[in-house]
């Protein structure tokens, strides 16, 4: 199949670098590089400033080759150029629609501006938009809340992979290591109380901290609980701080419709601990099989995660979160991906 994703308004000539871009396109936007590698399918992302070679996947089976491709958008309506699918990045660009082909929207957001939704009803109702690619369980029930998209137009399941072959267990896995690798908007305050829970009750104890790049690092305070490093960028670094920590306390304080960081530790064979009723990550976790879910409570997530530390039940839980992960991983997404696109043009 030919993908188009579109509408992606970054200016990939401010990334720092070709090694940025290729590492912006694979590790921050996924879908296009995995849908391309592991759907074996030909995959171009329009940019306001920017195009690329051909990049080529090709396995060792005769006839699973994919292609991924940066191509600016005033060169998208190319009159030779025919796609199968046109996804729509986070919201409707009716600019890009192509006549014949299954145009989608990938939505990554939980809210929602009246603009939005007046632009989705409007495509539905022209018959031009086919429907919303979606993080499974409670973002999709927010969804169709929200904008009174029918469930049968909200596709889930193709959206929420890992890779699991940079994300795997380091051969020493430390519990007493604990991450946190994220946004501090997202309840970093909470972990930081955590790691000084336990680092009281047992110095061994410690959370190791890094954040995106447009994060500054002044909130995070000096004490023997806290190593901080920095920003930390998507590359071996990262990866090595998933791989060899032991527990992920995703303290988030609201709703999200998924959480990037909890499915990377879970394909480390990782504990995540994940607060209850906090949007799809809490309904994905199979409580006290693939991590645990329990009300946002320093004393009670330190005394849940002393328990199972101490008992070595951290790693059985670490080990099924990473048969989880292999079994939803981006291979299985882009596969899935292809079928629903199959049976939506039957």
């Amino acid at each position: 199949m030919k993908i188009a994703f579109v509408g992606i308004k970054r200016k990939y000539q401010e990334f720092d670098g070709p090694s940025y871009r290729d590492t912006f396109n694979k590790y921050h936007l996924e879908l296009p590089f995995y849908y391309a590698r592991d759907g074996h399918n030909d995959v171009v992302i329009t940019t306001v400033d920017y195009e690329s070679d051909v990049h080529i996947f090709a396995t060792v089976e005769k006839g699973r080759v994919g292609s991924l491709q940066c191509i600016k958008e005033v060169d998208f309506q190319n009159p030779g150029w025919k796609y199968d699918v046109v996804i729509h990045w986070r919201k409707w660009f009716p600019e890009f629609y192509v006549p014949g082909a299954v145009n989608l929207i990938n939505c990554q957001d939980h809210s929602f501006s009246p603009e939005w939704k007046n632009d989705v009803r409007t495509a539905l109702s022209k018959g031009e938009l086919t429907g919303i690619l979606c993080f499974p369980t409670w973002h999709k029930r927010n969804l169709s809340e929200e904008t009174g998209v029918p469930h049968e137009r909200l596709f889930d399941g193709v959206t929420l992979g890992v890779d699991t072959q940079i994300y795997a267990p380091a051969a020493l896995k430390d519990p007493y290591s604990m991450l946190w690798a994220s946004d501090p908007g997202r309840g970093f305050v909470h972990a930081l109380q955590l790691a000084i829970y336990l680092w009281k009750k047992d110095r061994q104890f410690r959370l190791h901290v890094c954040y995106p790049d447009y994060v500054k690092g002044e909130f995070i305070p000096k004490h023997p609980a806290i190593i901080n490093h920095g920003c930390v960028k998507n590359g071996p670094e990262l990866w090595g701080l998933f791989n060899s920590t032991g527990i992920l306390p995703y303290t988030s304080t609201f709703k999200e419709p998924s959480s990037r960081a909890h499915r990377q530790a879970q394909a480390a064979a990782s504990m995540v601990v994940y607060p209850i009723g906090m949007g799809s990550p809490s309904e994905l976790i199979d409580n006290d099989k693939t991590g645990l879910i329990a009300q946002n409570d320093t004393a009670l997530w330190g005394e849940l995660i002393l328990e199972y530390v101490k008992s070595g039940r951290w790693a059985t839980i670490g080990d099924q979160a990473r048969r989880m992960a292999i079994s939803e991983n981006w291979e299985v997404q882009a596969l899935r991906f292809n079928k629903l696109i199959e049976r939506i043009k039957e």
